[in-house]
């Protein structure tokens, strides 16, 4: 019976740990790849000035790139903290 629950709740860990880890590596790889899409097909775009500063639109895109990262990263370790690392302790605790 105690196995059972075991596999049940590996599963449940797995399938958590999937529908976590599957939108936050499909947003941050289409944001780099659309990034580098555009430096590679379009780079006068990126070298265009906002208007009324001396900052390109470039190092703006590349600025909140990197806070979206920054982003992800955080809503990972939150929901890993909140969701699977409490399956994961009650898989240890019945092995």
């Amino acid at each position: 019976m105690q196995k059972d629950t075991y596999k049940e709740t590996y599963k449940r860990l797995i399938r958590t740990r999937t529908k976590i880890l599957f939108p936050l590596i499909l947003l941050t790889v289409i944001s780099y790849f659309s990034f580098i899409w555009i430096i590679a097909f379009n780079p006068k775009f990126f070298g265009t000035l906002i208007v009324g500063t001396k900052i390109s639109i470039g190092i703006l895109l590349g600025f909140f790139l990197i806070l979206l990262i920054f982003l992800i990263t955080f809503t990972y370790v939150y929901l890993a903290n909140k969701k699977i690392e409490p399956l994961i302790k009650q898989i240890q605790k019945n092995v």
